[in-house]
């Protein structure tokens, strides 16, 4: 006891608690599983002396989070292990030795206290995925161990190895990813160790220390695509522009009319000879980047070539699924990125933007970043890169047991809506984002049930659409929220119409999104790749997902590179870390939440208006910030203004901003409103409290709301919601503004607070001011800012 209050002395280190073991030395953890809620432990954890719970940005509860895990890492084993015992004397009821009271109330708290070991190398979520993996004909498995990081992991490494030949197993491939402290194996195991990893016993892998996490191997879940018929051409010439924005997916059937002279294909992993099936995925997400919807083609046509990256391939299968090689999904991306940025000759140094339509099936995210999602933020921060990342499907029914078929097909169509709502409310824990949709620095898109697809007169028996026209996410459309309890998914982009079939399920119903080999009766439309291409050249058809969703918004980004690029001289001339951060902000800042907010709040809930904050957190699972509005982010209008800025920020530093509040909105009893988006790059703190490197704040604007009479807009995520991830929007409305003077602007402040990194952030700030119908806001703005576009911006009537 005398070592542990050593340990925990007020000259010593204090302990913190944290939320991941991932970066930790296992072998000084102590795990607390707790009985009830973070915010109750963490108010005993207070009143013990020398310890630190995590901080507040990451306590944030996750209501589908029902049984909470906090690690704690001593450096003083004999500590580690007097805690231990001094949980026992609790769990015996005997008396605490002086001094030690306090532990008595924490640990009221807990359902076990124990040292960090073999079952934590697997988690509840891994198991189920792990029992579901298929042996091949030899017996054999494929997972994939994430060992132990250390500076160096040599020695890690070897006796990972030897730990997986003494079980009869071997390495396939290994990666190591030092930014994101990330070293993984990708092994086959015989099908009996893979039963002795699930019963979590004492030995073979589950208990080697040299391995931190057993996880199944990824299994990538692509979107949905139904072929169709040929469809002409009638696409403009092609680009000749080095490309800005990449696509890394599958390969492509680059011949075909809707890509051909569009794409600039790089195989840096010799995919090509191995594509030998149908080319499916990667030829649709290019088309989407390219075109957007075809049945409503893209106003504006991309003037820059799209590079392609190739990570997976189609291999002779009769189910057709595009798999990646015998790698790491991670270790693909991090030698993609350094093929592209790095090097005497990078294969595509200007790029700023990659879309990666693709999401883990077997990772769904459950509070832990996957390694996938650590190397996206390390690559996102090390080289000032966008992803664009898909937010995963889930193809699973949602039950409902208390109405039966013919109940549910009595009901209206907004009582279908509701009841479907209510099924997928009550599965929410298990739709969560799949990997590496969690990483705080991509933008993650979720798929809006909108397409452009003409609706069938009639759907087929049994065959409903229950979310038409209310604004929500597809049924299959991955739920938030993030690490930390940050927005995720970010935004939503039209996903298609997911229709459902009508099942029983005992008393009950269950309604079951179509898949593969079901008319979709819906979708985004796309180029698709013909049997018979020579016959069919022009073929398209009609996906539906967050896949095609994160393609198509990818595409909007590459549009507004070019606006970008026509207005402003020298746009180009700005670091591409400084581009892609605004890109980032421009797309967020385009979205806003549907009609669906009521809707979720009618059947989610909670009923009582006070707790507006947990109404909006349900709401943000399913909408992130909102639908993108597309023609908001190209184009401002003659009743509305936009700014940016972008710059860097050391810690602790600040910037104020000054928004001009035009002269023609004063004092009138009109709607007006005005919006900021900041973004940035945060570098992941692997291991650490708070692992969000850089945390920015938008200061709120007291000043300003009082002169412009505006309040925070109820239909938008809460403030503390809003700020913890690596993306802002805030929004004032008010219906009155107040008496302008010539000079009147609206202020407010970006802050980074403090943190430990040396770095300077990159980061971007947009602001709009509008009021529907007074045409010269655009022009009394843009009279009073100092930067001006040296073309006309496009504005919409």
């Amino acid at each position: 006891m005398q070592r542990l209050a050593q340990t925990f002395a007020a000259d010593r280190d204090p302990m913190t608690l944290r939320r991941d073991a991932t970066g930790l030395a296992p072998e000084r953890l102590i795990v607390f599983e707790l009985t009830n809620g973070l915010r109750d432990f963490a108010r005993a954890a207070a009143l013990v002396p020398g310890l630190e719970i995590i901080g507040a940005e990451d306590l944030d509860e996750d209501e589908e989070d029902a049984s909470p895990v906090l690690y704690l890492m001593i450096p003083d084993a004999r500590a580690l292990k007097e805690m231990v015992r001094l949980w026992a004397l609790f769990r015996a009821g005997d008396v605490f030795p002086r001094g030690f009271a306090p532990w008595r109330n924490l640990f009221s708290q807990l359902r076990d206290l124990r040292a960090w070991g073999p079952r934590d190398r697997v988690s509840p979520e891994d198991a189920v995925f792990l029992a579901e993996a298929s042996t091949d004909v030899h017996g054999m498995v494929r997972i994939e161990l994430e060992l132990v990081y250390r500076d160096d992991g040599t020695t890690v490494e070897a006796e990972a190895r030897a730990a997986v030949a003494e079980v009869g197993g071997h390495v396939i491939s290994g990666a190591r990813v030092d930014g994101a402290r990330y070293q993984a194996l990708l092994a086959e195991v015989p099908a009996a160790e893979l039963t002795r990893i699930l019963e979590r016993g004492a030995a073979g892998l589950v208990a080697a220390e040299a391995i931190m996490h057993i996880r199944p191997q990824s299994a990538m879940h692509l979107t949905l695509i139904e072929q169709g018929a040929a469809v002409p051409d009638g696409t403009a010439a092609a680009p000749t522009g080095d490309p800005v924005v990449a696509v890394f997916d599958a390969v492509p059937q680059a011949g075909h009319p809707r890509l051909a002279g569009r794409l600039s294909v790089d195989d840096p992993f010799n995919l090509e000879p191995l594509a030998v099936g149908r080319r499916v995925h990667g030829t649709a997400m290019a088309s989407a980047v390219l075109h957007g919807d075809l049945a409503v083609p893209s106003p504006i046509d991309l003037e820059r070539r799209v590079y392609f990256l190739n990570v997976m391939y189609a291999p002779p299968t009769a189910d057709g699924a595009e798999r990646f090689p015998d790698r790491l999904p991670a270790d693909l991306f991090q030698a993609a990125i350094l093929h592209m940025k790095s090097g005497p000759d990078p294969a595509a140094p200007q790029v700023i933007v990659i879309n990666a339509s693709l999401g883990d099936r077997n990772k769904p995210f459950s509070g832990r970043m996957s390694g996938w999602g650590r190397v996206l933020d390390h690559l996102a921060h090390e080289h000032g890169l966008l992803f664009v990342v898909s937010a995963g499907n889930h193809m699973g029914d949602l039950e409902n047991a208390a109405t039966d078929v013919l109940a549910f097909e009595a009901l209206d169509e907004p009582g279908k809506a509701r009841s479907a709502l209510q099924s997928s409310g009550a599965m929410m824990a298990h739709r969560r984002l799949l990997s590496p949709a969690e990483s705080m620095n991509a933008l993650t898109v979720g798929a809006l049930h909108s397409d452009a697809s003409a609706a069938p007169p009639a759907l087929p028996a049994s065959t409903f659409d229950p979310w038409r026209d209310t604004g929500l996410c597809t049924v299959s459309s991955a739920l938030g929220p993030g690490l930390g309890n940050a927005v995720k998914p970010d935004v939503l982009a039209p996903g298609g119409r997911h229709v459902v079939r009508l099942l029983p399920a005992g008393a009950g119903h269950r309604l079951s999104p179509v898949g593969i080999g079901s008319p979709l009766l819906g979708g985004v439309t796309v180029a698709s790749p013909s049997a018979a291409a020579a016959m069919m050249p022009n073929q398209v058809g009609r996906s539906v997902g967050t896949s095609v969703a994160a393609a198509t918004l990818t595409g909007l980004a590459a549009r507004l590179h070019e606006v970008l690029e026509a207005c402003y001289a020298d746009f180009t001339q700005l670091s591409s870390r400084r581009r892609a951060v605004l890109l980032k902000a421009l797309l967020v800042h385009g979205a806003r939440w549907s009609a669906a907010r009521d809707l979720i709040i009618e059947v989610l809930g909670p009923a009582d208006g006070r707790q507006h904050v947990r109404q909006k957190d349900n709401v943000r699972r399913y909408l992130g910030y909102g639908a993108v509005d597309a023609d908001a982010v190209l184009a401002c209008a003659e009743d509305r203004a936009t700014l940016w800025s972008v710059g860097e920020l050391g810690s602790e530093q600040g910037h104020a901003f000054s928004v001009p509040l035009p002269a023609a909105m004063s004092a009138r009893a009109q709607a007006h409103e005005i919006s900021i988006t900041v973004a940035w790059f945060a570098p992941p703190r692997v291991g650490a409290a708070a692992y969000r490197g850089a945390r920015l704040r938008l200061v709120n604007p007291e000043t300003g709301v009082e002169l412009f009479a505006v309040a925070p807009d109820k239909a938008q995520p809460d403030d503390n919601q809003a700020h913890g991830g690596t993306v802002i929007h805030r929004r004032w409305v008010g219906d009155r503004a107040a008496a302008l003077g010539e000079a009147s602007a609206f202020v407010f402040n970006v802050q980074r607070e403090p943190d430990n990194s040396g770095d300077d952030v990159a980061f971007a700030v947009v602001a709009t001011v509008t009021m529907p119908g007074v045409a010269e806001v655009y022009t009394q703005v843009l009279n009073r800012v100092a930067v001006k576009p040296r073309t006309r911006v496009v504005v919409a009537r």
